[in-house]
């Protein structure tokens, strides 16, 4: 059965961010998260999707270069 919830430190490794940058991001809501009781778990796929929210498209300066001559 594979393993549908992290906890911060699995997380953290899963990731490579911090422990403290993650419980920052819970606090301020940015990450969703679940408690139980008094633990705080991570779904893998929110984890997923907010590494995802961030990515920056590369840009192909020759390209971008061509377009600013037209």
């Amino acid at each position: 059965m594979e393993k549908k919830f992290l906890s911060v430190a699995e997380a953290a490794k899963f990731s490579s961010l911090s422990r403290r940058f993650l419980y920052s991001l819970c606090r301020d809501r940015k990450l969703k998260y679940y408690k139980v009781s008094k633990r705080i778990v991570i779904q893998i796929a929110d984890l997923q999707e907010f590494i995802n929210e961030g990515v920056v498209e590369a840009i192909d300066w020759n390209e971008k270069a061509r377009e600013l001559r037209e």
